[in-house]
């Protein structure tokens, strides 16, 4: 069976450099702080995750390792990884809720847009709010793919404990894990991939405010 793994979501700092105080600049670095700050529940629960991924492949490995007179055995440790697998989906759901409050912190720029007066300005802020944005729609993207790949995970492993389970059914359903799983893969890549573009363009917007108010 393929090794189901799942990628660290990567993000980002979000913490702006000092700047000369300009309200502009001091604005957008409070919503920036705030917002990486709502993350932070989203950042800790990582580790966890991939620490109970790697341990139900070891749990699914070690059932399928055991015999039909094992069935007792087989049962318990199938009954563990659905148990381990529930316990993601509540790490999934902080994970969810972290980045959905990160995402209403950072509707503050939607003012701070509107009151700035300088076009060249406001043009930036809107570019970098619409990266952002774009952001966490792919992380939303990457919690349902994730989300289906748990649930189907969990049939897999009900699925094993059944005793007239035949091979063929039981393969059909790890090719199922397994695809899911690549379609998890590609949502970490597009969601990691915006969080480096963002944080390419908010440097970017940083330099040009500092280098207007030298």
């Amino acid at each position: 069976m393929k090794k189901i793994a799942i990628a660290t979501v990567l993000t980002g700092t979000l913490f702006l450099s000092a700047c000369s105080g300009a309200s502009t600049e001091e604005q957008l670095n409070e919503i920036l702080e705030t917002t990486f700050e709502e993350e932070a529940e989203y950042r800790d629960v990582q580790s966890e995750l991939q620490s109970r991924e790697q341990n139900e492949q070891e749990i699914f490995e070690s059932i399928m390792a055991l015999t039909k007179e094992q069935q007792a055995e087989v049962e318990e440790k199938s009954q563990e990884a659905i148990a381990s697998a529930d316990e993601r989906l509540d790490l999934l759901e902080t994970e969810r809720e972290s980045m959905q409050s990160a995402a209403e912190e950072f509707d503050g720029i939607d003012e701070l847009i509107e009151e700035t007066e300088e076009e060249a300005v406001k043009s930036d802020l809107q570019a970098l709010k619409e990266r952002m944005d774009e952001r966490f729609a792919k992380h939303g993207e990457f919690t349902d793919a994730y989300q289906t790949l748990i649930e189907h995970q969990k049939e897999l492993y009900a699925m094993v404990a059944e005793e007239d389970m035949d091979l063929a059914t039981l393969q059909d359903k790890t090719n199922e894990v397994n695809e899911q799983n690549e379609l998890v893969q590609e949502a970490v890549t597009a969601f990691n991939e915006q969080t480096e573009q963002f944080n390419e363009l908010k440097n970017e917007t940083i330099e040009k405010m500092n280098a207007e108010n030298d």
